[in-house]
């Protein structure tokens, strides 16, 4: 929005938000893998991840961690959680840089722009980001729900 209005560059904009977006979640990356398992079991019921929950995340990021990441990007419980998953579940941070990198720059570049070409009208910006939000998120729980029955039908 301050782009389309001249306060700021739009395309150092987008690099700074992009930079911004992949640092961010490197950190939660590193809080994971530092805090790791023990900080979620002790703590991670508090957002919903207790061991039952846990056991099915360490699976879908064993498969799908990658996807994971980068969708997670673009919902919000999950781009706050997804980063410290990585972490804990000790995916190689090269592998996790990728797609961090990946979905920053989408997300980054999307968002940017959303605010760029809607200019002073933000009151449609954030009903147009929340409705994306909520449609990538189910979009990402079916996903999950459909990963998860596979691996319960290939090992029961």
């Amino acid at each position: 929005m301050l782009s389309s209005a001249g306060v700021l560059n739009l395309g150092n904009t987008m690099i700074v938000v992009t930079l911004g977006a992949i640092i961010g979640d490197s950190i939660g990356y590193e809080l994971g893998r530092h805090l790791g398992r023990p900080w979620l079991e002790r703590h991670g019921r508090l957002v919903g991840m207790h061991g039952g929950v846990l056991a099915r995340v360490d699976e879908l990021f064993a498969r799908h961690g990658g996807k994971a990441v980068l969708l997670g990007r673009f919902v919000g419980f999950l781009r706050a959680m997804a980063p410290f998953v990585a972490g804990a579940s000790r995916m190689p941070y090269p592998t996790f840089l990728l797609y961090n990198a990946g979905g920053g720059i989408v997300w980054a570049v999307a968002f940017v722009l959303l605010g760029y070409f809607v200019g002073e009208s933000w009151a449609i910006a954030e009903k147009w980001i929340g409705r994306a939000g909520l449609v990538l998120g189910v979009i990402v729980v079916a996903v999950a729900v459909v990963v998860i029955r596979r691996g319960r039908e290939a090992s029961g």
